[in-house]
């Protein structure tokens, strides 16, 4: 019998009782993207998180085997550079977003090791992704804790990895 819980093999969200909500991006957000508010004016929109940025959720959207808008393929992450994730929201899309105590996939930036119980934060060098949070006391910033890390994961450079984590917002 697996140990609870399982990583996700067709979804972002692995378990809990999450929080659903709904906001229209101004940008591609792919599933399993940590997403902030833009800072606009109304009706509220979101956007990729970008470091510092207090995060609201995570863009959640069932993987498909079909191609189309609205469908989602799991990205291939061996290189962040090349444009190979497919399918994401696109911009003026309506987004659903969980929070809340639950298990989720997240996606770990490149050239970052993790392991169970790590905290992360939204990465500084790609919006969206996380990377380990370093509470340093003095320049660290408690608002961005995001997610606690379920599992050890390593990725190198040029590399991004998914990851199952504990949502702490």
């Amino acid at each position: 019998m697996p140990q609870w819980p399982v990583p996700a093999a067709n979804g972002i969200l692995v378990g809990g009782l999450p929080l659903f909500h709904e906001y229209e991006t101004n940008e591609n957000i792919y599933p399993g993207y940590v997403v902030s508010y833009t800072g606009g004016t109304s009706p509220v929109a979101i956007q990729a998180c970008a470091f510092g940025e207090d995060p609201v959720g995570v863009a959640i959207m069932a993987m498909a085997d079909q191609e189309g808008h609205g469908s989602w393929r799991k990205p291939d992450c061996d290189d962040i550079a090349a444009v190979t994730r497919d399918l994401p929201y696109q911009d003026n899309d309506q987004v659903k977003v969980v929070s809340g105590p639950v298990f989720v996939m997240l996606v770990l930036d490149a050239s970052q090791t993790l392991v169970p119980g790590d905290k992360v934060q939204c990465s500084a060098s790609t919006s969206g992704m996380v990377q380990e949070f370093y509470c340093d006391g003095t320049t660290s910033d408690p608002c961005d804790l995001l997610a606690e890390s379920m599992e050890h994961v390593v990725t190198g450079s040029g590399e991004c990895e998914y990851f199952m984590a504990k949502l702490l917002i």
